[in-house]
């Protein structure tokens, strides 16, 4: 049997709950009641002081990549584009967010609570750079602080916008997903719309000028396969262009967010299919920390095995489902016997890694308070 139950990791029970939320809310709220130029001390000597772990300098490295410009692939054009390309404006997650990685265009985008220097609103001021006089003031972002009160490495909502970038590397979809990002239901994109009533009775109202719209943009289809024609046809087709789309983000949103936030955080409500596992098997995100332990958090390493081999999307995308796991499977199963090895089952492995990631939390959550307390007891 390639699973068997060890006995509870003695280090588990010593390890320190997290501290209760409302003291963290409470630490939270006084940091935010502190003078800017304190805060942004405060916040420098967090940054200054983070765990020397592989996890964090990974996460840390992709947030620094967010900042660097990538290859635009598809764009949000027409009088139906968002001012806010954003998905799931109301979702409620753990991660304070400033920014989207918007699917399909290769474009990370702010959120409108967004707080990051270049679009936040002008409610407060920071230092100039050391030794600059001439350098003009940029509002002071205060969320890496709170990221790393809730347990998350300051600057996670970055790291999981890049991480998104790059795992989105399949530009077949890019028309689709724009498509769905573009064409709203009310306040949100279509892609929210049919997210949130897959596999319910509930539906989506389909305006005929949209459906107009898809088989004008999508008809001739690709390698001479055109959309069938006819509206229910064509609202069939939509539908299996959704179901396959949303295999291949949902993958991805799985294994980026399984990453960047702690251990005991549910994923997003709209992934939590992702966390469940099927008996005798583990869940995608279990496999996720898995393999990212026993690939000493290289994040580079991870990103390869997700794609080498992955299965393209369908063109034209309605004909045919999509399986992500078709090439991640084999990935997982090939490393269950150094698991083993390692660990003595593949399930004392996934309590060392569940394990590490919770003494991270607690850590960071642990260093952000005594920053936070001593910029009580200063002022």
């Amino acid at each position: 049997m390639l699973r068997t139950i060890p006995p509870l990791l003695p280090a588990l029970l010593l390890l320190p709950p997290l501290v209760a939320q409302h003291d963290h809310e409470a630490a939270w709220q006084q940091f935010l009641k502190a003078p800017v130029a304190t805060q942004q001390e405060a916040l420098t000597q967090l940054l200054q002081n983070l765990p020397e772990q592989a996890i964090v300098r990974g996460q840390r490295q992709l947030a620094d990549a967010k900042r660097q410009p990538g290859a635009a692939r598809g764009a949000l054009r027409g009088s139906k584009a968002p001012k806010q390309p954003r998905e799931f404006p109301a979702e409620v997650v753990l991660l304070p967010r400033r920014v989207d990685y918007v699917f399909g265009t290769g474009t990370i985008a702010p959120r409108a609570e967004g707080l990051l220097p270049e679009h936040a609103p002008k409610h407060g001021v920071g230092a100039r750079a050391p030794g600059d006089k001439k350098a003009p003031k940029v509002p002071f972002d205060p969320t890496p602080m709170h990221q790393a009160l809730l347990g998350c490495v300051p600057d996670a909502d970055l790291a999981l916008a890049a991480l998104l970038r790059r795992l989105d590397a399949d530009p077949r979809g890019d028309a689709f997903a724009v498509f769905l990002q573009v064409w709203r239901n009310g306040k949100e994109s279509f892609y929210e719309a049919l997210d949130r009533t897959a596999g319910t009775p509930d539906s989506v109202f389909f305006f005929d000028v949209m459906l107009g719209d898809f088989r004008g943009q999508f008809a001739s289809g690709a390698d001479g396969k055109k959309l069938p024609g006819g509206l229910q046809q064509a609202h069939d087709a939509l539908h299996a262009a959704f179901l396959a789309y949303r295999q291949y983000r949902g993958f991805r949103e799985a294994i980026a967010w399984s990453l960047v936030l702690p251990v005991d955080a549910p994923l997003p409500p709209r992934l939590a299919r992702y966390e469940a596992a099927a008996p005798g098997g583990y869940s995608l995100r279990q496999q996720v920390l898995m393999v990212d332990l026993m690939l000493g958090h290289d994040i580079d390493a991870l990103v390869k095995a997700v794609l080498d081999e992955a299965p393209p999307l369908p063109q034209p995308i309605w004909d045919g489902g999509h399986d992500p796991y078709a090439a991640w499977t084999p990935f997982f199963t090939g490393l269950l016997p150094k698991m083993i090895e390692r660990a003595g089952s593949s399930d004392a492995l996934l309590e060392q890694a569940q394990h590490e990631r919770r003494v991270l939390a607690t850590n960071l959550l642990k260093v952000a308070l005594e920053h936070c307390e001593g910029l009580a007891a200063a002022h």
